[in-house]
């Protein structure tokens, strides 16, 4: 097996007038686990897809045994020996263990699949990196670090000398991540595989890694190995390197200041002894790191998610999350961070979507009067600045017209608790300010509204107060976001991210 490293040389990538690499250099060594750390949006999801082969690069070089490298696709890449596990597996839950290790590659006898090979093979092969699942288990019925773990084997089976793991415990509890972590040293050691590991859990990556690059704004602001890697140096490099320390303008205060969402020491999967109050009128931010917690929240309080523990008041009522259709009830709306896969209806028009759920309303003597919806939903996205044909597919909107729709939903609502899970994501600059005025509408108007977002400046720009989510709690400590910066706020999530 070659010693030589995977290496990358002035690495650059742009997407329109956005750069987002500026000369990045990068190499990971057979046998060591290189931390790759960087705030939101510092460029690090980018440089590890140029890395293995789903992105290409404008300009710069891979090389690898001193041999230039180029990569169509991750199969390419694959071809040569670098893999990656995203956070969202590849696993095809249906199939058996087995089934997944030998997916595309299938062994057969006379023309038939030959499953008892197979079976065997995957065994010996779960036994050797010590996982103990039955080869015939449904993906299905494993666990989450067990699931990983199975799609690990299955690139370093397909020869992977260089494999790169994105947040690759952010589902797991503290000794889940620690076996994780653990079970991946020792097969880079043993095995002289060269691991990149993206995380923003300091204590975790530092408890393995032998070498460590911080990204800040495409650029490497940090490189440190053995005796050189220390946590109060990579907090540092990051919020020091902080391009925006400008404070949010002044902001209007709450028009009653009459606290109507109150939670007190909510828990429930991944969340714990979580407390905060918002505010009518208010526009409360939530920030945090990946795995923190923000958006967990947001859907326990909507009812997708289970809370095991604590209390919730909604305008001075104790409110129990139960599921979506008795949180509309209880005059709460939520906008997904993932619009296309759980905010509307792909099929149905925007009037429709905007309409879904208030169709009661239209409804007289068991029919409802689709014309009169339509007509509601219509003036409403008018009002909002909606662009496109209305009573077409809401897919042929742009992205910016299709969250405006959404917005025209919790509208026709009349929400008195809206929820915001990254409202401005994959919209364009243009409709990010429209939005950010139909947000502040909304709070003039007397609505409590919760945003939780990756981004520094919009947080800034819209929250009156921002609380921070460390390792899924939140003690209720809220600043005033006009009292705050970029590098406060970086530094109020790393420098709990590092305690």
């Amino acid at each position: 097996m070659s010693d030589d490293p995977y290496r990358a040389t002035g690495i650059k990538k742009g997407f329109g007038a956005i750069q987002v690499l500026h000369g990045v250099d990068f190499e990971v060594r057979p046998g060591t686990i290189h931390a790759l750390l960087g705030h939101n949006g510092a460029g690090k999801s980018t440089l590890l897809k140029i890395l293995a082969g789903a992105q290409q690069q404008d300009a710069g070089v891979l090389m690898m045994a001193d041999e230039a490298v180029s990569f169509s696709s991750p199969r390419d890449a694959l071809k040569k020996g670098v893999a990656c596990v995203y956070q969202e597996l590849r696993l095809i839950p249906n199939l058996t263990v087995a089934q997944n290790l030998f997916l595309g590659r299938e062994l057969t006898k006379h023309g038939i699949k030959d499953d008892a090979t197979m079976v065997g093979y995957a065994r010996k092969l779960l036994a050797d990196y010590h996982l103990r699942v039955d080869a015939n288990d449904p993906v299905s019925a494993l666990s989450h670090p067990e699931k990983q773990m199975v799609e690990v084997i299955a690139n370093l089976d397909r020869k992977a000398r260089f494999l790169f793991l994105d947040e690759p415990t952010t589902a797991l509890d503290g000794n889940q991540a620690r076996d994780m972590l653990d079970a991946v040293k020792r097969i880079a050691t043993a095995r002289q595989i060269g691991v990149v590991l993206v995380s923003h859990k300091l204590d975790e990556v530092l408890s393995v890694c032998d070498e460590v690059t911080v990204l800040s704004g495409g650029v490497v602001v940090l490189h440190a190995q053995g005796d050189g890697v220390s946590k109060e140096a990579i907090v540092a490099s990051i919020v020091g390197h902080a391009t925006h320390t400008t404070t949010a303008p002044p902001r209007r205060k709450s028009a009653s200041g009459e606290t109507f969402l109150e939670i007190a020491a909510l828990s429930g999967p991944r969340l714990s002894s979580i407390t905060l109050n918002a505010n009518k009128g208010e526009i409360l931010g939530i920030f945090g790191l990946v795995g923190s917690g923000r958006s967990r929240l947001l859907r326990t309080l909507y009812g997708t998610e289970p809370m095991t523990g604590g209390e919730i008041r909604i305008g001075g009522e104790p409110y129990q999350p139960v599921g979506p259709p008795e949180a509309m009830a209880s005059g709460i709306a939520m906008l997904t961070e993932e619009r296309k896969r759980d905010g509307f209806i792909p099929l149905m028009s925007a009037l429709g979507n905007v309409v879904l759920p208030t169709l009661s309303r239209y409804r007289k003597a068991g029919l409802v009067y689709h014309a009169l919806a339509s007509n509601s939903a219509r003036q409403i996205l008018a009002r909002i600045g909606t662009r496109g044909e209305l009573g077409n597919q809401i897919t042929a909107l742009s992205g910016g017209n299709q969250q405006k729709v959404l917005f025209g939903r919790i509208i026709e609502q009349d929400a008195r608790l809206i929820l915001l899970d990254e409202p401005t994501k994959g919209v364009d600059i243009g409709a990010k300010a429209d939005i950010y005025d139909i947000i502040r509408r909304l709070s003039q108007q007397g609505r409590c509204v919760v945003v939780v977002s990756s981004e520094e400046e919009e947080l800034l720009e819209l929250a009156d107060r921002i609380v921070v989510f460390r390792h899924g709690t939140c003690d209720g400590h809220a600043i005033a976001a006009d009292q705050l910066t970029i590098a406060n706020l970086r530094r109020e999530a790393w420098t709990a991210a590092a305690a």
